[in-house]
C-alpha cells in the first residue's frame, strides 16, 4: 500500500507538472537540465523622423533639438546687404532669399513599402507681405511652403539614409515694409504607404 500510494504521489506531482505548464529545473541521477521557455512577441510598425544641421554652404544655419526642433536665420533684410549670420543670401530684383542647408533622416520598420514622403507645412509669417518661408532640393529650386497640406514635397526616402535640403526666408523690399521680429513653425508629416 506504502509502495501505491507513493508512485500515485509521483503521478500527481507529474500531472501538475504538465498542466501547469511548469519545465523541470531539476533532476536527479545526472549532470544535465533543460528548461524550456516560450517567447512571444507583437511586432508593430514605427516610423522616426530627425532633423539636424546641413553640411553645404557657407555657415549653414545650426538647428537645435532642445525640447523641439528650432533654427534661426538672425538678422536679414530685402535688399541682401551685411553679412548673414548663417547659410547664404541670394539677392533678385526685388527681394533677397536666406538659404540654409538642412539634413533629414527618415527611419521605419514594419511597413508594407521601402520608401517614405514628407509633406511639409507653415502657417504664414505675422507679415506675409514681405517674408515668406521657402524649401527645396538646392538653392536653386526652393518653392513656397504651402500653409495647408498638399503633395509631397520631398519622395523617395529610404529608411535610415540622410537627405540633405535646403530652407529659405525670402525678404521682400518692396514698400510699405517690415522691420522687427517674425516667426513660423514648418511641419514635416512623414508617411510609410
Amino acid at each position: 500500500m506504502r509502495l501505491h500510494m507513493k508512485a500515485l504521489l509521483g503521478m500527481l506531482v507529474v500531472l501538475l507538472l504538465s498542466s501547469t505548464g511548469l519545465a523541470a529545473t531539476s533532476a536527479t541521477g545526472t549532470n544535465t537540465v533543460a528548461p524550456t521557455l516560450a517567447i512571444s512577441v507583437n511586432v508593430q510598425s514605427a516610423v522616426e523622423l530627425t532633423l539636424a544641421t546641413g553640411a553645404t554652404g557657407p555657415t549653414p544655419c545650426t538647428i537645435n533639438t532642445a525640447s523641439d526642433y528650432s533654427m534661426d536665420f538672425g538678422n536679414v533684410n530685402g535688399l541682401g546687404v551685411g553679412t548673414p549670420s548663417c547659410g547664404a543670401v541670394t539677392v533678385t530684383g526685388s527681394d533677397a532669399t536666406y538659404a540654409t542647408s538642412y539634413n533629414l533622416t527618415p527611419r521605419f520598420s514594419g511597413q508594407t513599402s521601402t520608401t517614405a514622403s514628407v509633406v511639409l507645412t507653415a502657417p504664414a509669417f505675422a507679415n506675409p507681405t514681405i517674408l515668406t518661408l521657402k524649401e527645396g532640393a538646392n538653392t536653386g529650386t526652393l518653392v513656397a511652403v504651402p500653409s495647408a497640406p498638399g503633395p509631397a514635397q520631398i519622395t523617395g526616402l529610404s529608411s535610415g539614409a540622410t537627405v540633405e535640403r535646403y530652407l529659405g526666408v525670402t525678404v521682400s523690399n518692396v514698400s510699405p515694409g517690415f522691420a522687427g521680429a517674425d516667426a513660423t513653425t514648418v511641419t514635416f508629416s512623414m508617411t510609410v504607404p
